[in-house]
């Protein structure tokens, strides 16, 4: 079994990926999130792991956008704590340091602590891990990278600062994907996710929502996208509590199907629980 994740090792979606299938899965690194999708679409891997919202800097829009267009499925998601430290090249000091690369999520978790560093230009760059392979390979002596523990690990750097993240609570939910949809196992709470586009008809949305609270079915999450090259027509990415195959959200779906003009589902998985990444 192979698992794609995106950047490379020492990443947090590496991480991510090591909490849900354990260190002996075999993972694959991808230089963007397409690649991950393609992989998985196309059978070179089994699974895949993506960001897809970060609890301080929000959702990663573009991995909704794909979901859709891939046709995969999600099976399972995790709740990955994110610690971020600066990173440089041996014998390199805060006061030499005037560029810090990172990914533009990374960069904005840490907008308070980066204010140490006002000089110093902050360059958004695909993944944290790469970056600080950048700043070694390159021996870029002026800079640092924001990235976590594990790449320093891996790639035998500096710490100049830990946890320098805005909020230790900063958190990002991981999706798990799959070219077909699992069951859940039984004895764990469930959550589902759908996508749905409505009728330009008065409340609409409401009358989609309420399909859910007259079943007192709990909703987690909504999040609106825009169909592309349709003007202002919106998807609506739905997360509620239980499974598809229950008889409440079953006629919810089944009463929202009746009031949308597109539905598709993305998958029912095990709620994910907040997790620490395991350092060595």
């Amino acid at each position: 079994m192979k698992v794609a994740f995106l950047g490379e090792r020492g990443s947090f979606s590496e991480l991510a990926a090591i909490e849900h299938f354990g260190p002996s899965a075999k993972l694959q690194a991808k230089p963007d999130f397409p690649e991950i999708y393609r992989s998985v679409v196309d059978g070179n891997c089994s699974y895949g792991v993506v960001p897809i919202e970060n609890s301080l800097a929000g959702s990663i829009h573009q991995n909704y956008d794909l979901l859709l267009e891939s046709g995969l499925f999600i099976t399972g998601e995790i709740l990955l704590r994110i610690g971020h430290f600066l990173i440089a090249n041996k014998g390199v000091k805060k006061t030499q340091v005037k560029r810090i690369f990172s990914h533009p999520q990374a960069l904005a978790q840490c907008k308070e602590y980066l204010k140490r560093f006002p000089d110093a230009e902050k360059i958004p760059y695909p993944n944290t891990a790469l970056a600080v392979k950048k700043i070694r390979d390159e021996k870029l002596n002026d800079s640092a990278a924001v990235a976590s523990m594990q790449a320093a690990i891996n790639f035998n750097m500096n710490i100049l600062a830990g946890n320098i993240e805005d909020n230790k609570w900063n958190t990002t939910r991981f999706l798990i994907l799959a070219r077909k949809a699992e069951k859940p196992p039984k004895g764990v709470p469930v959550k589902t996710s759908v996508v749905f586009s409505m009728k330009n008809v008065p409340g609409a949305l409401f009358k989609c929502l309420g399909a859910f609270a007259l079943r007192d079915i709990d909703l987690y999450k909504i999040e609106s996208r825009p169909v592309h090259g349709k003007g202002f027509k919106y998807l609506f990415y739905l997360d509620f509590e239980g499974s598809a195959e229950s008889e409440s959200q079953r006629n919810a779906i089944s009463n929202l199907q009746e009031i949308t003009r597109f539905y598709r589902f993305l998958g029912s998985y095990p709620q994910g629980k907040p997790v620490q990444p395991k350092m060595p």
